[in-house]
């Protein structure tokens, strides 16, 4: 996968510690799957703008992946059949997702589909979860934009 990926999930992740080495696969929504450089393996959720250790080594992740609740939301069959419908296939390098005022809310309606590229994704989740990621459940907060 892109060594610039790569470099996305250091800048905008590497507040969590991650030290990235590759992107092992990509979710049609963007999620990704993140091998460290000790083998350690990560999911990254942008959707939830989680970061989650999943696996110690290959056949650990071949375990975590087939589990039926993980699969779901990685293949997200249902959402990638509605988001398909309305937009197409996204292009190479592009995902599906959410606008990113409904990615903030979690709305998931189907006007609010999109394809950003996957980098543009993890560059803006990271860069929201980085900003609200000690607040305790349920806090208030705003979202600082630069352009």
């Amino acid at each position: 996968m892109s060594a610039a990926l790569v470099e996305d999930v250091r800048d905008y992740w590497g507040f969590t510690g991650i030290s990235p080495e590759e992107i092992v696969a990509i979710s049609p929504f963007g999620h990704l799957i993140v091998r460290e450089s000790g083998g350690r393996f990560w999911y990254l959720d942008p959707e939830l703008r989680t970061l989650e250790s999943v696996a110690e080594d290959e056949a650990a992740l071949t375990r975590y992946m087939t589990q039926p609740d993980v699969r779901e939301i990685w293949e997200a069959t249902l959402l990638v059949e509605q988001a398909s419908a309305l937009l197409g296939p996204p292009l190479p390098g592009r995902c599906f997702s959410l606008k990113p005022m409904a990615l903030l809310a979690g709305d998931y309606a189907s006007q609010d589909f999109w394809h950003p590229t996957i980098s543009e994704l993890i560059r803006f989740s990271g860069s929201v979860a980085e900003q609200t990621w000690d607040l305790p459940e349920g806090a208030r907060y705003q979202i600082k934009l630069v352009d």
